[in-house]
Order: C-alpha cells, then structure tokens, then sequence
C-alpha cells in the first residue's frame, strides 16, 4: 500500500528523520547568550551584571558622601533632592529643634522621593526604571545611615561642624563626589531620580528636553538658598551647580568615549578574524580600489572601546604591517553594543 501513495504521504527516510532531531536539538543546545552585539556565555552576562550594579552602587555611595560630609555641613545645595531637603531642613530647624530633629534630611528625602518615584510610575510608566528606583531608594538609605550613625561627630574637630575650615576645598570635593557618582550612575543606565523624574514629566507635557528642564529646576532650588542660607553659601552653592553639570558631561563622555577604526588592507581574514573573537565585536567591509597602484583592497570599519582599540593596533601591525589605518574618537555611537559603559 505504501508503494501506492503519494510521495509527500510516504514517511521520511530514517536518515531523514534522524537529520532532523539533530538540528532541533542544535538549535536548543546552541543558542548563543546576546549582550548588545556580543555573544556571551551566561556566566559572563552575569559578571557583567554584577561589574555594572558595583559601579552603581559606587557612584551612589559618592553622592550620599558628598551631601552629608560636604553640601550639608556648609549650606550647600546643588539642587536635586537632597538640595530640597537641605533647604527644608533648615526651614524646619528655624521653626522648631525638635521637629527638626525628627525630619531629619534622610527622612525628607525619602518622603519627597517615595512621592516621586510613584508619580513617575503613575505618569511615566516604564520610563521609572527598576534601576533608578533602587538607585534612590539607596542613595536616600545611606544618607540615613550616615545620620543615624552621625559619622561627623567622629571626624570632625570638636566645636566644628565641618570636616575642615576651608569652605572652598570643601566645595570642590562636593562637586568631585557629586559630579564623578552621577557620572557613574547615568553611565550604567539608571539616575538617582528625584529631579529627574520631574524633568521627564516636563519634558512629556512641555517642549523643554529633559537636560534644561533638569537645569531650571536645580537653578530655582539654588535660588532659593539665598533666602534660607547666607549669600555667601548661596554663591558657593550656584558656582558648584554650574561646575557640577559642566564636570557630569565631562565624565560621561569621557567614559563613554570609543574609537572608530577605519582598516584599509589586501588581507583582511587575520584581522576581521580578530575583531570577531578576541575583540568581540561587528565591524563592516567592503570593496576598494587603490588610486595610484590601482590594486583591490578591502576596507574594514569597527568601532570599540580604548583598550580595544590598542590591542586592535597592535594586531594589525603584527599581521599586515603595510595596512593603513585610522583611528578616530567617536563621541556619541548609537546602535547595539554601546548603550553603556559595560
């Protein structure tokens, strides 16, 4: 009967069979683990996971030290939540010691955060991150911590307030902390958010961007300090808003820079070869001609991180000595495989 039926009603050849049961389980077994355009193994991602929340947690722990050792003690504020706070307390203080003493800047800060982050879920949806959830859920924690434990009483001089006489040193370390954690924090994917979840709402309802947005609500917290604080902590505190966002842009971009590599060769297998398994990274090829000998090349683009790039140049030079290269910083890459600094 078997003999009699149509060809596409017969069973498969048992070779046939057995050919497809390896593919299916190729493609269960081989699926390759993507982080941006890289293909790594999940023991990998994971360490690049935790690297990322270390340097996270870095940057917060650097804000928080900046606002209780340094912004506090000298009347400082450099808007964000914690200059709301700053300011708040000392209405407070003015008001009454001993509510005071209860509202405490961690405390306000977490209060004014807490509203925050559930009006940026309500309003922005996905936009309120988990990240950046957590990062101010900590960054408010330990300014707790360090008040509860009142860590400035065990370093500063007795009869001081401050960890030195120098306002100005003291400012400058403020701005260093606070401009260096940020940096840190923006760089891995998150935000410390207070103030820049106010900004994102204003950037959906105005046609501000969410960096000047950012910027008039920290200048009206800095503003506001003149009236609260002396006018001398107020110029200190409008001096180090300005120096602090110009120090933010810098740091990111600095550890965010990459360079393009533009590879012009006659043998390009070793070299894209390497850029593929060593670099881990894409690159794109095609075609040349050379002008004056006329002779067929071929032309490699990549783009990859610093350290990259040096071990890139050397392998080049091992490999094909007479290539030509050029080797450009890029700014700003948008596209898979640089969304961040891991």
């Amino acid at each position: 009967m078997k003999e009699n039926l149509p060809e596409n009603l017969q069973d498969p050849a048992p070779a046939e069979v057995e050919t497809a049961e390896v593919q299916e389980i190729e493609v269960k077994t081989e699926a390759p683990v993507v982080y941006g355009d890289k293909v790594l193994s999940p023991k990998e991602k994971r360490k690049r996971s935790v690297i990322n929340w270390l340097i996270t947690f870095v940057g917060i722990i650097m804000m928080s030290a900046s606002v209780y050792f340094f912004q506090t003690p000298n009347e400082i504020t450099m808007g964000g939540v914690a200059g709301i706070a700053i300011v708040l307390n000392e209405l407070i203080k003015g008001a009454s010691e001993q509510v005071a003493s209860i509202l405490t800047q961690g405390v306000i800060m977490a209060i004014i955060n807490v509203l925050l982050l559930i009006i940026g879920l309500i309003i922005l949806g996905k936009q309120c991150t988990i990240k950046t959830i957590i990062c101010s859920l900590f960054y408010t924690g330990f300014i707790w911590l360090f008040e509860y434990i009142d860590v400035m009483s065990y370093l500063t001089p007795e009869g001081m307030n401050t960890l030195t006489n120098q306002p100005f040193l003291e400012l400058v370390y403020a701005i260093l902390l606070f401009g260096i954690g940020g940096a840190l924090i923006f760089n891995c994917g998150a935000s410390s958010g207070g103030t820049d979840i106010i900004a994102l709402i204003l950037k959906k309802y105005t046609s501000l961007n969410v960096g000047m947005a950012l910027m008039l609500i920290d200048l009206v917290i800095v503003l506001i300090s003149f009236y609260t604080f002396s006018v001398t902590s107020a110029l200190f505190s409008l001096l180090g808003l300005f120096t602090k966002s110009f120090l933010l842009d810098s740091v990111i971009e600095a550890i965010g820079k990459t360079k393009c590599l533009t590879i012009i060769t006659p043998n390009p297998e070793i070299i894209s070869e390497y850029i593929l398994k060593v670099i881990n990274h894409g690159y794109t090829m095609y075609d040349a001609e050379g002008g004056y000998t006329h002779t067929q090349k071929k032309v490699i683009i990549t783009v990859c991180k610093r350290g990259e790039a040096l071990k890139l140049k050397m392998q080049i030079h091992k490999a094909d000595p007479q290539a030509f290269v050029i080797i450009t910083d890029a700014n700003e890459i948008l596209g898979k495989g640089f969304g961040g600094t891991l």
